[in-house]
């Protein structure tokens, strides 16, 4: 049986680091934590090497004297409480004393402080071992440098994701703490680029809120947001209203007395107030602020004070509840409120239904082959003048392709697929082959039951079959989203994905953490189709989009923000694809409300039979609901 003994300084340093600090990430929370606390005006943050190189933070808040600066960097020292019971009265954001001393554990830090007025001091620390303190320029304000992350830890670093991925989650914090602290201004430069200069926002609360939160989420999330304050724990409420969902859970943000954390309570009383609004795949982004009495909730219930428990949990659900409600939903409740379709960019906005045999009649969207002749990238159909180049001479807006050639006006402009371009060029003796056997008709699946003879279209959403079995109902945009997805995702697993260049890149801004996300996959997309590629810390261009899609530039900018608000290192090469197929497929799918035809609704019907999965949408949704003659004679009382 092994002895008791003490840990040594440095291995007990370690382990505690391991407790508070995951990441880089985890470290500039705890350093924005001290510079908020000590009353910073304006943070700057340089990154390098997605923080495994370099973390720095330059605050001008109260600075400290050379004495509390040796002593800052002491286990459980802290200026924050000094008894238990000041936890029950604590309105900061540390208190343990954990943090630089943790940080300092697992990497080489510099120090430099100064008070308003007073002597400036200098202190270095590798792995926990003060090498030096020696006075510093008397400039106000702290200046913590941390070099080489874990570079005595090497276990620690082997977990680590790529420098995309850990800048991501940097600035995910950076973000977090901007809209906390709206007082503040934060300056971001990573590897030498400017990403954030956000100024520190003043005035009236709503208006500065939305202002930041338009630089965070962006203007098309900001714009969108529904604002409400109310008495009961402070709340304020700033959220997405039914017909503003987004494709993620990534722009969710809950502040208990400025501090960010996760709570399941706050997450499923919003959930509960949309539950009859909202489909599977969209979410309300939301920012919601509570002030609490210290003693009303508990931080400390893990390492890195995320989570958090609320005194009475039932109490506040039911007042998230209420007030996402009314800010939402106004007078009415959730449950008065009319059931909205999903909220999704359609691929085709102008005219309801229009194209919509050419996207049924085939498990995607057919285009006609061009000529031989043709350089094969468009097919000019005589109809409305699109915009997008023009034989004429008038100038080719910035969203597409590549060439066309000249025809009769007006004319329209598709993108054609250079797999069919390529069918369709080849030489005529090629054709005069001996024809070969058809392929032998799949078997029909389980679900199969023919004849089905088609009556009709219900709301101009459901198809109305008959069959021996009853009357089978198909929910249009689910069946072909299915339709489409296992296409797709053919294609993309077969690797027999054309890839069609843009002469004029299309310019996509999210925010700079997802772009950082979506970054981090870009070799990955590029072998799907997806050739990304940076222009500033906010904005993407797209380069290549795979020939068998017909996205509009509007469309696939709705595209690419989804896509940076689902990418994870988290997830997994297959669970990316299907995730990016499955979204592919429903921005594509015909939509609830467009008028088809009995050819078209047939068409689909057999295209859903050689469907692997015939009977779900790729969300998991039934595409096909039976009501059998026996429940129709019930009915009747037959």
């Amino acid at each position: 049986m092994n002895k008791i003994h003490v840990l040594d300084e440095k291995t007990a340093g370690q382990i505690a680091a391991g407790e508070v600090i995951e990441r880089p990430a985890g470290v500039l929370k705890e350093l924005l934590e001290n510079a908020v606390d000590a009353g910073a005006r304006h943070i700057r943050i340089d990154i390098e090497g997605g923080g495994r190189e370099l973390i720095r933070i330059h605050d001008d808040g109260c600075g400290m004297t050379p004495q509390d600066l040796a002593a800052s960097v002491l286990r459980h020292a802290t200026s924050k409480i000094t008894r238990f019971e000041d936890l029950n009265a604590l309105h900061t954001f540390g208190f343990r004393g954990e943090a630089l001393y943790s940080v300092a554990a697992v990497s080489k830090m510099t120090m430099n402080s100064c008070t308003e007025g007073g002597v400036g001091s200098r202190l270095e620390i590798h792995g926990g071992k003060v090498q030096s303190q020696s006075p510093a320029p008397a400039i106000r304000g702290t200046t913590v440098e941390i070099r080489d992350l874990f570079y005595n830890v090497p276990a620690r670093l082997k977990f680590l994701k790529s420098a995309s991925y850990e800048r991501a989650c940097l600035l995910k914090v950076v973000e977090e703490s901007a809209l906390a602290n709206l007082s503040v201004g934060y300056t971001v430069v990573s590897s030498g680029r400017e990403v954030y200069r956000l100024e520190a926002q003043q005035g009236e609360e709503k208006e500065a809120v939305l202002a930041r939160a338009k630089e965070i989420l962006g203007t098309d999330v900001a714009q969108g947001l529904a604002a409400r304050f109310f008495e009961t724990y402070g709340l304020k409420i700033f959220i997405t209203p039914p017909d503003k969902l987004v494709a993620t859970r990534d722009l969710q943000f809950v502040f208990v007395n400025r501090r960010p954390v996760e709570s399941k309570t706050v997450q499923q009383a919003v959930y509960k107030a949309y539950q009859n609004v909202r489909s599977k795949d969209r979410h309300p982004a939301f920012i919601i602020y509570m002030e609490l009495d210290p003693a009303s909730f508990d931080v400390n219930i893990h390492p890195q004070k995320r989570d958090i428990r609320f005194a009475d949990e039932h109490a506040m659900f039911g007042a998230i509840l209420q007030a996402v409600s009314d800010t939402v939903f106004g007078s009415a409740t959730p449950v008065e409120m009319k059931v909205s379709g999903p909220a999704v960019p359609t691929a085709d906005p102008e005219v309801p239904g229009e194209n919509v045999a050419r996207q049924i009649a085939a498990p995607f969207p057919v285009i006609a082959p061009a000529p031989a002749a043709s350089a094969g990238l468009f097919e000019l159909v005589p109809g409305e003048v699109t915009g997008l180049a023009r034989p004429d001479g008038e100038n080719i807006s910035p969203n597409k392709m590549l060439t066309a050639r000249e025809t009769e006006d007006p004319v329209e402009y598709r993108a054609v697929s250079a797999e069919f371009t390529a069918a369709a060029a080849q030489p005529a003796a090629a054709l005069n082959k001996t024809p070969q056997p058809a392929p032998a008709e799949p078997a029909a699946p389980a679900w199969w039951r023919g004849p089905y003879h088609y009556l009709g279209q219900l709301e101009k959403t459901y198809l109305v079959f008959e069959n021996p079995d009853g009357l089978i109902l198909i929910d249009q945009h689910a069946a072909q989203e299915r339709v489409l997805f296992e296409h797709y995702l053919d294609a993309f697993e077969k690797r027999q994905v054309n890839v069609q260049e843009l002469i004029f890149p299309i310019h996509v801004d999210v925010t700079p953490s997802n772009a950082e996300s979506l970054m981090s996959w870009a070799p990955w997309l590029k072998e799907a189709g997806f050739d990304l590629s940076r222009f500033s810390p906010r904005t993407i261009l797209v380069n290549t989009m795979p020939s068998m899609l017909r996205f509009k530039e509007d469309d696939m900018k709705a595209f690419i923000v989804s896509l940076s608000q689902i990418v994870s290192a988290d997830r997994s090469n297959d669970q990316l694809k299907r995730k990016m197929v499955a979204m592919l497929a429903c921005k594509k799918a015909i939509k609830a409300h467009d008028q088809i035809s009995a050819a078209e609704a047939q068409q689909l019907l057999e295209n859903m039979k050689k469907c692997k999965d015939g009977m779900h949408c790729p969300h998991g949704r039934p595409c096909v609901a039976v009501l059998s003659t026996k429940d129709i004679a019930k009915l009747f009382g037959r």
